[in-house]
């Protein structure tokens, strides 16, 4: 019995494509409702975003230095 084996581990990529919102649709959205005027201030108009990069952006605000 011949046959080729399927590689395992690091060959098996599998690609997960995560969604992009607008501005407006992460603005309306339940999840930034409480940090709604962050988003507003933080996020670019035109821009497409994930919603872990949203939330990256916020956090990354809310941990910087006042001056």
């Amino acid at each position: 019995m011949t046959g080729k084996k399927k590689a395992s581990g690091a060959a098996e990529v599998s690609e997960k494509t995560e969604h992009v919102f607008s501005k407006e649709q992460l603005l309306s959205s339940e999840r930034f409702q409480g940090r709604r005027d962050l988003a507003e201030a933080l996020l670019d108009a035109g821009e497409l975003y994930t919603v872990k990069a949203a939330e990256e952006k916020i956090q990354n605000y809310m941990k910087g230095r006042v001056k």
